[in-house]
């Protein structure tokens, strides 16, 4: 009688033990990893998610207090600054190339950016950028929205503003959203 106990007592042992790691089982999955790898020379610590994008607020203006597409800074209010960091591996020489035609436009015969198109944007209203000179950056063509520099250096700074202006007679514009796309692109030498 002892040896059955004991049997029994063994197998409801085995049995617990069997149903114990039968229920670790039931919370399996995978994790799945994706992304790239690159080998970039230069890359911009302030673009921040999948599409690298970086924010500039522009905050709320009145259309009385912005300046022109010929005179940014002819208005009440001053140029909102950003700042682009730029690392580079040693001895990197870089351009920066805006392309505002992929992005929100040029306005037609200006240098500046047009606002995003939409039935709630205002309107004979674009962005100056401007360099950190305070000269306006010729959006219009390649060849003038380039940005030479010498990042020979691993980490640099350019340092930009953007100011709303007026594109045409400033009685005829209105107010509405003011937001706008301007993709860049880091050219190496």
């Amino acid at each position: 009688m002892k040896k059955l106990s004991l049997a029994f007592l063994t197998m409801s042992v085995i049995a617990a033990s069997g149903s114990a790691f039968a229920a670790t089982d039931a919370g399996q999955g995978q994790i799945n990893f994706t992304g790239m790898i690159n080998n970039d020379a230069c890359s911009v610590e302030d673009a921040k998610g999948k599409d690298k994008s970086v924010s500039v607020p522009m905050g709320t203006v009145s259309i009385k207090d912005i300046g022109t597409d010929s005179a940014p800074n002819g208005g009440r209010l001053a140029a909102a600054d950003f700042s682009l960091k730029i690392n580079c591996n040693q001895g990197t020489k870089v351009a920066m190339l805006f392309d505002a035609k992929s992005g929100s436009g040029v306005v037609a015969g200006k240098k500046v950016l047009a606002l995003n198109p939409g039935s709630n944007t205002a309107k004979n209203i674009g962005i100056a950028i401007m360099d950190i000179d305070g000269n306006i950056i010729d959006l219009s063509a390649p060849a003038t929205a380039k940005i030479e520099s010498e990042l020979n250096g691993s980490d640099a700074t350019l340092t930009f503003s953007a100011a709303y202006v007026t594109t045409a007679d400033p009685k005829s514009a209105t107010a509405g959203n003011g937001d706008a796309t301007l993709p860049f692109t880091l050219q190496y030498d």
